[in-house]
C-alpha cells in the first residue's frame, strides 16, 4: 500500500510540474485603476547605457505620460464611441499639437487603447508564460517570460512593473519606481491652459515656423505630412 501512494504521489507531482503557466490575461479595460505611476527606463548597448525617468497617468477615458529627460508629454483620450485623439506636449515651449482620430487615421498611426492604458499589446501578451509570483512595492505580481520577453505583472493595479526585452541588440529595462492611486498622485499634470495648440492638419501651412521646424522629427507623421 505505501508504495502504491508513493506511485500516485510521484504521478501527481509530476502532472503539476508538466502544467504549463498560465497566460497573462488584462482585465475589461473599462475597469482598469485610475493610477499614477512613475518608471525608470535603461537602454543597454555596446555603446554604453542611457537612462530615462517618465510619469504615467491613466484614467478610463485618459492616459497621460511625461518624459522628464526632455519636458515633453504625450496625453490619449478617449471619447464615449471609442475613437481615440492625440496630443504631443512640448511644455518647454508652452505648445501642444493636436491630432483628431481622423488625422490619426489618415497618418497610418490608429491608437491601440489597450496597450496604451496597459504598456504591453496582443503581440506581446501572446508568448507570456506565468513562472512565478513576488512583491513589488509592497503590491502582489506575477512574474511571465518569453523567448525574448520578461514581464512582472502588477495584479490588482494591471501595470507591468518590469518589461525587459532584447530588440537588435539593445536591452531595454522598463521599471515601475513609484505607483499611487490617482487621487493621492505627487505629482500634477504638467498641461497648461496658457499653452498653444496647434492642429496637425495646420502643420503644412506653419512649416515656416521656427517652433515647428524644430519639432519636425519628433511628431507622428510630420514628414507625411508634408510630402
Amino acid at each position: 500500500m505505501l508504495k502504491i501512494m508513493l506511485w500516485i504521489a510521484l504521478l501527481l507531482l509530476s502532472a503539476c510540474a508538466q502544467q504549463p503557466g498560465k497566460p497573462l490575461q488584462i482585465q475589461a479595460l473599462e475597469q482598469l485603476p485610475a493610477l499614477a505611476a512613475e518608471f525608470e527606463t535603461i537602454v543597454e548597448s555596446d555603446g554604453g547605457q542611457q537612462r530615462y525617468q517618465w510619469r504615467f497617468w491613466r484614467t478610463a477615458k485618459r492616459v497621460e505620460t511625461h518624459n522628464l529627460q526632455d519636458n515633453t508629454g504625450e496625453i490619449w483620450t478617449k471619447s464615449a464611441d471609442g475613437k481615440i485623439a492625440y496630443e504631443r506636449v512640448f511644455h518647454d515651449q508652452q505648445q501642444v499639437i493636436e491630432y483628431t482620430p481622423g488625422d490619426l487615421n489618415a497618418i497610418g498611426s490608429v491608437p491601440d487603447w489597450s496597450a496604451i492604458a496597459t504598456l504591453l499589446n496582443q503581440p506581446m501578451i501572446a508568448g507570456l508564460v506565468e513562472d512565478d509570483h513576488e512583491q513589488v512595492l509592497g503590491r502582489p505580481a506575477s512574474h511571465y517570460q518569453s523567448n525574448t520577453l520578461e514581464v512582472t505583472w502588477l495584479d490588482r493595479e494591471q501595470l507591468p512593473a518590469l518589461i525587459k526585452r532584447n530588440d537588435h541588440g539593445h536591452t531595454i529595462t522598463t521599471r515601475v519606481i513609484g505607483i499611487y492611486p490617482l487621487a493621492e498622485s505627487p505629482w500634477s499634470y504638467q498641461r497648461s491652459t496658457n499653452y498653444r495648440y496647434t492642429d496637425f492638419a495646420d502643420i503644412g501651412d506653419k512649416e515656416s515656423d521656427p517652433f515647428i521646424q524644430s519639432i519636425q522629427h519628433k511628431i507622428k507623421g510630420a514628414h507625411n505630412h508634408s510630402d
